[in-house]
Order: structure tokens, then C-alpha cells, then sequence
């Protein structure tokens, strides 16, 4: 069996759309949240980059490629974020290919419309992380195994080629082992998939053995979140509907997804391949992760985004077989494609606004202070919103990467009558706020100012 035809400027015209959305707003909101924190270490030696990794649940690729695009373009917020924005957009090829071979024509077009107007992937493109790329690689694996299937003679080519993006995939994300684990579910669960097992096998046997020289770090970093636990909670039953609205842009939208899919699943009684591609693509991490999370929580929006894609297709093949009648589903996926669409805001606001933090610390502090910012972490958010090269190229009092921090005569050991805190969510690792405690117990004035989401701003005076 072929693959469907398509109008040849279809695909170009999705990749092109893409690229022009993706490439708006780049600069508009601060560099914030973990974004500092990626810049930072893109920058810094291969030496130092390693150490880190040792510490931190970040496989290096991304660093790599950010510290290469970052030598070659002005060092910038928008610059930095372009990789992301490029590969969100390349996503829609393969996301379009693999939605067609399964559903056809319209349903790959109203796959990846729904894929470009949500704002769930639009976010993903303007951050300086590695989730858009995680998002594509993981399109790209499973469409190199729906590609397989209609392939007549099965060779080692395209195994290599699985191999090579389940490779770069679990080099990006730890998770990217999660979608391997989706691609053994696809080709032992679908008996459409039996003749790619053999392909699968060998790609994940050549991933394992060039995972071989980061097995260790990863193993050390599970084992810790296993045994120590991790930053996240539990989730509670609701977070699975709040995950497909974030999938879905609005909660109306995602309640008639959710009755299209039923219908789609009671009427064909889950014939359709592209259903239960989708159906194992989407919910088997979503509940997978779920359930997992009452062990060892990550259950969190970003770690499914290699979900997302399945989502889309999903709701798509829903849409083509839910009803009979072509003047219906044409309807429904016309009206699938504008919901989305109308409820797209890619100039929307993040909420995060970390200069505004340094303007209220740097107007309390004045000529001389103790500032301090809690967690340490926060000191990347601070100092790139202080000035964006101090990521590249760190002063000793611009950048203190071990968490101490002070101003004026403070670095010489005198004390300061005045001490700004930067409080970004010291409660995490302190629940009693000890700081909070020894500093009010030590000076008479005390103001406090929430000067960003979540981020409060103090000063105590003598």
C-alpha cells in the first residue's frame, strides 16, 4: 500500500507558516524561568559543562548545539531562542508525513494545524530548552516506523536511521527513553507494526550501546530521584483534564476532543491505525506518568511534550472517523482548526518579568547592601536580566554561581545595616524560612514587595 498523495506545496506551505508564527515574539518576554540556566552552561567549558552533568538531570546535547549557535549570532534573548523556533516548525514535516500515511490528506492537514495553534508547542519554541527539539526527534521516531511499514523490503537502513534519532533523542532528554518505550508499545501492541519489530529492536540495542558512556550518570541521577525524591508533588486526579487543556488551548476545546474521541473509538470499535497510534501515543505517558508520580513524581506539562504530537494526531483521526457523512468531518475539522486558531495568543504575556526583581533589589540596595537571592539558582534569572553577557562571561561580582553574593563592603566581611533578599521560593529547600527567622530577629525594619510571579523582594534595615 502507498501513502496517500498530497498537493506538493502543501507540506512546504505547513513548514513555512510554521516558521513565520515561530519566528514572531522570539524577544518579546524576558529571559526567565530555566532558560538562564541553559545559557549559562552553554557557555562554559567542556570541562566545567561535564561536572555539571554529574549533578543535574540535563543530557548535553542541547548545551552543545546552544554553546555552537551562540559563536555564531549576536548573543541575544531572540538569537538564542531561533534553534527552538526551528525546530518547533520543522516538527509539522513529519508530524504531516506520518499523519498522512495513517489518516489521509485532511487529516494530516487539520493534525498539524492543530499542532501550529497551540499554545502548549508555541511556548515550547520560544524557550532556550530542549523541548522543542524533543518534540521533533520524538515525531521523527515514530514516523520513521509508520514510514517502515509501507515499505516493501525491510533493510538495515532503517533501523540505523532509528537508531541514530533515538540516539540524539535520549542525548537531549532523559525522558526521550519514554518514547523509545512508546515505540516497543507501538510495534508489540499494534499488530499493524509486527514487521517493524525487528527494526525497533536493533535501534534500541545500537541506542543503548552508544548510551554506554553516559549510562553511569544516568543511573546515579535515577537512582537519586528514586530514592531522594524529586522537586514536584504528587499530582492530584484533575491534572490529567488540566494536561489535555493545555494540549487542547481552552477547556471547551479540550472537552469536545475529548467526545469526538469517544464517538470516533464507539463508532469504528478502535479499527482506525491512526486512532490507536494516537490513543497509545498520547495516553500511555500521560496516564504511564501519572501513575508513576505517586512513586517518584514527574508529572509535569513539559516532560510530556514528546505526548503532544500523538495528541494532535489523535484528535485528527477522530475527526475523520467519527461521523460517515465527508460533508461532517470536513465541518468538524474546519471547526477543529478555527477553535484552535481563535484561542491562539503566541504575543501572550509568560508572567515572568525577572528585571523587574533587579530594579526593586537594585532601588532598596543602593550604594551599599547585602543582597542576597534565595534559591541559588535564581541568581542566573537575576544576573541575565542585569545584563544577558553576564552569562558568557562572568565577573566575580556579577555572577557568583556558588550562591554568595554581596555588595560593597560586605565582600571584605563587614556587615551592612541594610540586607535585600531575593526570594524566588526558598521554601522548597527551607519549609521554615530559617533566613527569614535570623535576619527579622536582627533588624528592626522590615519591607516586602512581591515584584514578580512568585518572587518576593526584601529589605531589612537596622
Amino acid at each position: 500500500m502507498s501513502a496517500p498523495t498530497t498537493p506538493r506545496w502543501l507540506l512546504p506551505g505547513l513548514v513555512l507558516l510554521n516558521l513565520v508564527l515561530k519566528g514572531l515574539w522570539l524577544g518579546v518576554n524576558e529571559m526567565a524561568h530555566d532558560e538562564p540556566f541553559t545559557v549559562y552552561w552553554s557557555q562554559r567549558s567542556l570541562a566545567e559543562l561535564w561536572a555539571m552533568m554529574r549533578t543535574e538531570n540535563n543530557p548535553p546535547l542541547y548545551f552543545l548545539l546552544i554553546k555552537g549557535w551562540s559563536a555564531l549570532v549576536p548573543f541575544e534573548t531572540a538569537w538564542l531562542r531561533v534553534p527552538s523556533a526551528v525546530f518547533s516548525a520543522l516538527t509539522v514535516w513529519p508530524l504531516y508525513l506520518l499523519a498522512r500515511s495513517l489518516s489521509g490528506t485532511r487529516a494530516a492537514l487539520t493534525c498539524c494545524l492543530l499542532f501550529t495553534f497551540t499554545n502548549y508547542h508555541y511556548g515550547f519554541a520560544h524557550e532556550v530548552r530542549a523541548y522543542s527539539l524533543f518534540a521533533l526527534l520524538a515525531v521523527l521516531g515514530m514516523w520513521l516506523i509508520v514510514r517502515s511499514k509501507y515499505k516493501l523490503h525491510q533493510g538495515w537502513s532503517s533501523a540505523l536511521a532509528l537508531a541514530l534519532v533515538d540516539i540524539l533523542l535520549v542525548y537531549t532528554h532523559f525522558f526521550g527513553w519514554l518514547l523509545v518505550g512508546i515505540q516497543l508499545l507501538t510495534v508489540l501492541f499494534l499488530p499493524e507494526f509486527e514487521r517493524q519489530r525487528r527494526m525497533v529492536l536493533t535501534g534500541l540495542a545500537l541506542c543503548l550501546l552508544a548510551y554506554v558512556p553516559y549510562a553511569a550518570i544516568f543511573l546515579a541521577r535515577f537512582g537519586q530521584s528514586v530514592s531522594q525524591g524529586t522537586w514536584l508533588e504528587a499530582p492530584v486526579p484533575e491534572e490529567l483534564y488540566n494536561m489535555i487543556w493545555r494540549w487542547s488551548n481552552r477547556p471547551v476545546l479540550a472537552v469536545l476532543f475529548l467526545a469526538t474521541i469517544l464517538v470516533a473509538a464507539w463508532r469504528t470499535k478502535l479499527s482506525d491505525l491512526g486512532l490507536r497510534l494516537g490513543l497509545l501515543w498520547a495516553f500511555a505517558p500521560l496516564l504511564g506518568m501519572f501513575m508513576a508520580s505517586f512513586i517518584m513524581p514527574i508529572f509535569l506539562d513539559r516532560y510530556l511534550v514528546y505526548a503532544a504530537p500523538g495528541f494532535a494526531l489523535l484528535v485528527a483521526a477522530s475527526i475523520s472517523t467519527a461521523v460517515p457523512n465527508e460533508r461532517i468531518t470536513v465541518a468538524l475539522s474546519v471547526g477543529a482548526c478555527m477553535g484552535m486558531l481563535a484561542s491562539f495568543t503566541p504575543w501572550q504575556d509568560t508572567g515572568l518579568h525577572p528585571s523587574r526583581v533587579v530594579a526593586q533589589a537594585e532601588a532598596w540596595c543602593g550604594q551599599r547592601c547585602n543582597l542576597r537571592v534565595l534559591p541559588e539558582w535564581y541568581w542566573l534569572n537575576y544576573n541575565a536580566a542585569e545584563n544577558i553577557v553576564y552569562l558568557r562571561d562572568p565577573m566575580p561580582d556579577h555572577l557568583p554561581v556558588d550562591g554568595s553574593h554581596a555588595r560593597g563592603e560586605y565582600v571584605r566581611g563587614v556587615p551592612m545595616s541594610t540586607v535585600v533578599v531575593v526570594d524566588a521560593g526558598s521554601s522548597v529547600q527551607d519549609p521554615q524560612r530559617s533566613w527569614y527567622q535570623k535576619l527579622r530577629a536582627d533588624h528592626v525594619t522590615v519591607d516586602s514587595i512581591l515584584a514578580d510571579h512568585k518572587v518576593w523582594v526584601y529589605r531589612f534595615q537596622r
